[in-house]
């Protein structure tokens, strides 16, 4: 294990990538997108978080119906999922390379964290790169398990995430409401000025105590994704057709029916004579692994795949596009932009969040076929291994 392996090892080659891993990831990326577009931008977290509904309209409702039960929380665990894959890869090849892996894994998550602190004290705070490098780093030494030790410590955390109370660590009714006043006539008319300073008081109140309630629940998704990604569920899906086919199922049935339910209960308002906590466990963390198995199943038809290609580009370069959302969303709805927060309906919002990402399929594609990496992903791995990597094509080796 000598110094000159560790010099000569290098970010993952276009030729080593998995294209279905970043299939996964552009698809997620687009749910993301509109999840924090319509919860996030278009209104505050706390106004969400108090009315389902914001408009009368009755395509604005169904525009609500369909995220919630398509893409809220999902996307975010889909996410999670890859996240766990991506540090099981850099490991594995840091172990067949004969290199320890432990102090470049610890510098990259030590850049995401602060990448993410930027993220969300200087551009937007609903940032979920804190988050993942917080996990990643307390996941470190669970990379050390075996592929069924690390399902059942995923599964376990996940669980657990659910049994465990996390409750009094939300804001109380007051304050969210106090917080929905005071965004919609910040983010509405306040300086860039005002913005961050609304920012810091709203990441103390809510969005710091919503990151601890997640942290359990994203940790179990990374264990899950490492262990899929062990076991060679992502690389080699034809060889592990039934269990995606029984996940996908047995996800889609038992998570797509406890989600048509919350949602149902959600958007009208009526109780439901089911436990809370067994309909939270059994929707979007099945439904989200139902998502990931069958976009794999698809994949496996050359046709499929070649129409799902262009969302590879864009979840290769996943960390570049998400933050770029940011600063695009946030001059669009915020007062030192257009202002637009609380003044578009949920159907309209969601048109704009598929030109930016239609957008964002076009550069991705254009820049990949220019360049190795994404420009934030390049300064990561730049940091990440040490040295300046080649970035324009012509030049990589």
């Amino acid at each position: 294990m000598g110094d000159s392996r560790a010099t000569g090892w290098r970010p993952v080659s276009q030729r080593e990538r998995c294209a279905a891993l970043d299939v996964l990831r552009g698809i997620a990326l687009l749910g993301v997108l509109l999840v924090n577009l319509l919860d996030d931008f278009r209104i505050s977290l706390a106004k969400h978080i108090l009315t389902f509904h914001t408009d009368p309209d009755c395509i604005d409702r169904a525009v609500d119906v369909l995220i919630a039960g398509l893409a809220e929380f999902k996307a975010f665990s889909l996410f999670s999922l890859l996240f766990g894959s991506g540090l099981a890869i850099f490991s594995d090849r840091a172990a067949v390379r004969q290199v320890s892996a432990g102090h470049f894994l610890l510098r990259r998550l030590l850049v995401l964290l602060a990448l993410g602190l930027i993220h969300m004290l200087l551009i937007w705070n609903g940032d979920i790169l804190s988050l993942y490098a917080v996990c990643g780093l307390l996941f470190l030494p669970l990379l050390r398990l075996s592929t069924p030790l690390l399902a059942v410590a995923g599964g376990a955390a996940v669980v657990l995430s659910f049994v465990i109370p996390v409750g009094g660590l939300w804001p109380g009714e007051e304050t969210l409401r106090r917080l929905a006043v005071e965004a919609t006539r910040v983010y509405t008319r306040g300086s860039l000025a005002e913005v961050l300073a609304f920012h810091l008081r709203e990441t103390r109140l809510l969005i710091l105590p919503i990151l601890a309630s997640s942290l359990l629940r994203t940790y179990g998704l990374m264990g899950l994704g490492a262990a899929a990604c062990r076991a060679g569920v992502f690389r080699e899906p034809q060889r592990h057709r039934g269990l995606l086919w029984a996940v996908a199922l047995a996800g889609g049935i038992v998570g797509g029916s406890s989600t048509a339910v919350s949602v149902y209960s959600a958007s009208t308002g009526d109780a439901i004579p089911i436990p809370q906590l067994l309909v939270e466990t059994c929707s979007f963390i099945p439904l989200a692994l139902s998502y990931a198995a069958g976009l794999l199943l698809v994949l496996q038809s050359p046709t499929a795949a070649r129409a799902l290609m262009p969302f590879a580009a864009a979840g290769q370069m996943a960390l570049t596009n998400y933050l770029t959302q940011s600063v695009v969303l946030s001059f669009i709805f915020y007062g030192y932009g257009f202002g637009l927060h609380g003044r578009l309906g949920s159907a309209v919002a969601v048109v704009i969040g598929l030109v930016v990402y239609g957008l964002q399929l076009i550069l991705s594609r254009w820049w990949l076929s220019r360049f190795r990496f994404g420009a934030v992903e390049w300064l990561w791995r730049s940091i990440t291994y040490g040295r300046r990597q080649p970035m324009r094509l012509a030049t990589a080796l």
